[in-house]
């Protein structure tokens, strides 16, 4: 039993390496033989696949990993059923929404043309949300061996068609969205036909239907609002100085991608953890650890700010090439954005710990309104350095919003 369990927590992580390397090696790979303006124009594009993958993951995915767990094998299979077919019909909104996007650009400059690549666009979302649905499907099946074979098929197929499409100096957007689509289909297709499907009955689909919506609406709102607050200096940026400036951005986050493979870790650990405190210890002792990692952390990152303060240059020069060593200093920017997100999920987590997660929703509420009215200000001010200082002060609001709450409840547990 130890060693099927100890089987299943390498193939997880063999899965997540997988992913988050093979997504560093392709923003590698896209920076250097793209060219800036171009890899700007598949940055910007991909952010749009990204917030429609933010939607998917609060109206579908968070639900399914939360209530599915609970069910019988037998149930699971029809409730599970259910969710397929759910997926399919928000995949085809998505698309529909992204349609008249591009009929509203014929009158609305977004910085790139998107008439040229609509088709490929159209395609990469509905293959990117349709491959992360069913992977979660078989996490949620325990079916770790399946999952790890259809990302190999999606991620490490994709790198291999990039790579020679390279070789072959035959590498465009067309032809980079092409690839994309039809390893994550084939992906998909695989997994899709591996499922154990249920004969769907409309009563038991529409019951799943509302229980789901009650459950995750205010997930929707608050990752809408969370994706705005994270992306919205960005947008600005590609439209008010061009799709290079999303292309340097992204390549700045490509970097930090072991951060964001750390910081899954810390939100599957640190809960636990946090919970475990708080059940047999009280607030007190949660907050004393709490304090513990906050410091750990902090000293850390300070540690790693001032080494990638010498060599920043060459990380660059390195991983990217000469023709971004300009903006080098901006990884520093981004080393200082990583500490206050870090600061920020451990906040996250000792408030839900304590079920207080109305302040976290308010939080970005502000922090997104502070992004609608500014962002344009601060691009036009301070150029492509914009989106390091708006996204640095929305942080640094989230971070004052929800450290008064966690000091009211200090203060009530020491009364």
């Amino acid at each position: 039993m130890i060693n099927k369990l100890k089987n299943k927590k390498l193939l997880v992580l063999f899965d997540q390496i997988l992913v988050s390397g093979s997504n560093f090696l392709l923003g590698i790979l896209l920076a250097r033989n793209l060219g800036m303006n171009i890899f700007g124009e598949f940055s910007f594009i991909w952010l749009i696949v990204l917030f429609f993958s933010s939607i998917q993951l609060a109206l579908i995915i968070s639900p399914i990993l939360t209530h599915a767990t609970k069910k019988s094998n037998y149930i699971q299979d029809f409730y599970l059923t259910n969710f397929i077919y759910f997926q399919f019909f928000f995949s085809f909104l998505c698309l529909l929404i992204l349609i008249s996007i591009y009929k509203v650009s014929d009158y609305i400059d977004f910085g790139i043309n998107l008439k040229n690549i609509n088709i490929f666009v159209l395609t990469t979302i509905l293959a990117f949300l349709s491959q992360d649905f069913i992977r979660r499907y078989y996490i949620i099946k325990n079916k770790y061996f399946t999952l790890l074979s259809l990302d190999i098929v999606a991620y490490l197929g994709q790198l291999l068609v990039i790579l020679i499409l390279i070789f072959n100096t035959k590498l465009s957007l067309e032809n980079l969205f092409i690839t994309i689509s039809l390893s994550f289909f084939t992906s998909y297709i695989i997994g899709l036909i591996l499922t154990k499907r249920k004969k769907i009955k409309l009563n038991y689909a529409r019951k799943i239907f509302k229980r789901n919506w009650s459950f995750s609406q205010w997930l929707v709102y608050s990752s809408l609002l969370q994706w705005g607050t994270g992306n919205l200096f960005i947008i600005m940026a590609g439209t008010l100085l061009g799709p290079w400036a999303v292309g340097v951005i992204r390549i700045m986050q490509n970097t930090m991608g072991l951060f964001n493979v750390l910081f899954i870790f810390l939100e599957n650990v640190l809960p636990i953890n946090f919970a475990n405190i708080f059940k047999k210890y009280g607030f007190i002792k949660m907050y004393e650890y709490y304090k513990l990692k906050l410091i750990q952390g902090i000293l850390i990152m300070i540690a790693l700010i001032s080494i990638i303060f010498f060599i920043s240059d060459e990380i660059v020069s390195l991983l990217y090439g000469n023709e971004y060593l300009q903006y080098s200093y901006l990884l520093i920017g981004y080393f200082v954005i990583y500490m206050f997100l870090y600061l920020n999920i451990l906040q996250r987590i000792l408030i839900r710990t304590v079920e207080k997660t109305k302040i976290i929703l308010f939080s970005y509420v502000i922090s997104s309104i502070f992004s609608i009215f500014f962002s344009t200000y601060f691009i036009n001010k301070y150029g492509i350095n914009g989106v390091i200082y708006g996204t640095i002060i929305t942080q640094i609001l989230i971070l004052i919003i929800i450290y008064f709450e966690i000091n009211k409840l200090y203060k009530d547990s020491t009364c």
